[in-house]
């Protein structure tokens, strides 16, 4: 498994041409309540005194499990904390935990571009497993977290139902 993830850096030369360079972020093992995989340090705003108020944000990628028929971790979870989820590759089926019937409001499609609001932070959670695309292939599960303190809560008041 990758203990990097490979970033593009995109930047101005002395001549003033812009450049691109390959560069990494480490990643570190992680389990625990749904969180299986490699994962970043978590970034912060090294400037300010007090971090609380800033945004934080967090790489990870889940490989595909070897053997299996796209079961990722099978332990249902509520969100640690109110965050988005942006999926960067990746094909999953997120279920509600304790429900009857999976229609439309219980059961979600995340793909590659997807960005997740999770804000399950009580009940009895979700859990997730890998999908199959088109061509029957799995991929890992490669996103970017950004945690969402209680100084983003006009962010929620921004966000419309359906016109």
């Amino acid at each position: 498994m990758n203990k990097q993830l490979p970033i593009t850096h995109m930047y101005t030369d002395d001549t003033g041409h812009t450049r691109f360079k390959k560069k990494y972020i480490d990643l570190e093992p992680k389990e625990g309540l749904g969180s299986v995989g490699m994962f970043s340090n978590l970034f912060v705003n090294q400037i300010l005194d007090d971090n609380s108020g800033d945004i934080k944000m967090q790489f990870a990628v889940t490989p595909v499990p070897e053997k299996s028929n796209g079961e990722g971790p099978r332990l249902a979870h509520t969100a640690p904390r109110r965050q988005l989820v942006i999926t960067l590759d990746g094909y999953l089926e997120f279920k509600s935990c304790n429900v009857d019937n999976h229609d439309d409001e219980h059961i979600t499609i995340i793909k590659r571009g997807d960005i997740l609001l999770a804000d399950d932070l009580e009940g009895a959670g979700h859990v997730w497993r890998f999908l199959r695309n088109d061509n029957g292939k799995m991929y890992p599960w490669l996103r970017c977290y950004i945690h969402l303190g209680e100084e983003y809560e006009h962010f929620f008041g921004k966000l419309k139902n359906k016109l």
